[in-house]
């Protein structure tokens, strides 16, 4: 997948190291494809984030 132009970051979680240096945890790239549709990556730094589950929404309806 290609992306048109440079992705959106969102960064959600970050943390400081020891010596003071501030680091991302976790961060969410968006980006435009060039047939319309988006395209999202997520980023994570295994020494914060150990797990990323993709829960599709429920659209509609509440849940039964």
């Amino acid at each position: 997948m290609s992306i048109a132009k440079e992705p959106a970051r969102v960064e959600l979680l970050s943390y400081t190291r020891p010596d003071g240096e501030e680091l991302v945890g976790l961060a969410v790239e968006l980006g435009q494809e060039p047939n319309g549709g988006v395209q999202v990556r997520v980023l994570i730094d295994s020494n914060v984030v150990n797990d990323v589950t993709v829960i599709p929404l429920q659209q509609g309806g509440c849940c039964e």
